[in-house]
Parts: structure tokens; sequence; C-alpha cells
């Protein structure tokens, strides 16, 4: 009898399929489009082919203010500070140094007024 082979060196990785890039980017462009119409943005978002082992999405062209808001949104999500927030916050610590309360106060209530609204 003689001896299996075994290969000497290892199989790489299995890739992703095509079929599966194409569902993870149907669902990708699908919560895209759901997160832009929670926000009132009406965006076509859709899957596009695969490439290169990759997944991809396409948008449509945007209006200049809706990509600004985008570009906000994502601004604040990626460095996790709203400018707004870090703005009172750094008004009522200036305020809570110089023993001013009554200003300290107002911020920390303006801080709630803005939390509800933006947050």
């Amino acid at each position: 009898m003689a001896p299996i082979p075994y290969p000497t060196t290892p199989t790489p990785p299995l890739s992703p399929s095509d079929a599966d890039l194409r569902r993870i980017s149907a669902q990708t462009a699908a919560d895209l489009r759901a997160v832009c119409r929670d926000h009132g943005w009406a965006l076509d978002i859709t899957a596009a082919e695969p490439m290169s082992g990759n997944g991809y999405v396409e948008f449509p062209p945007l209006r200049v203010d809706v990509a600004l808001q985008i570009i906000d949104g994502l601004r604040r999500t990626l460095t996790g500070r709203c400018p707004e927030c870090a703005d009172i916050k750094r008004r009522r610590a200036r305020a809570v140094g110089e023993k001013d309360l009554h200003t300290a106060a107002a911020m920390a209530a303006a801080m709630g007024r803005h939390q509800r609204a933006a947050h």
C-alpha cells in the first residue's frame, strides 16, 4: 500500500465567494439606505459587483448639503465628540475654575438642552 501524500505547504484561507460578497454588499447597501432614510435622505445606494475579493456599494450623486451633513456626522462619530458638546464642556470647566457658579449652572442646563435636541 502506498502512503497518502499530504501537501507540504499550508492551504490558503478560504476567501468569500462572489455570491457571499454580493449578499454582504446588498445588506450593507440596505443598511446605508435605512440610516439615510432615518435622516430624511432618499438615497438609492446599491450593491456593486465584487472586485478583487472585496464587496462594494455605490452611492448616487450627492447634493453638496447632504454630503456635508454626512461628513459632519462621520466626524462626530469618528472623533467621539460633538463640537457643540465640547464647547459647552469647555465653558463650564472654565466657569467652575473661576468659581462662577451662575455660568457653570447655565452651561449644565445648556448641555441638557443640547443633548435632548441633538443626540
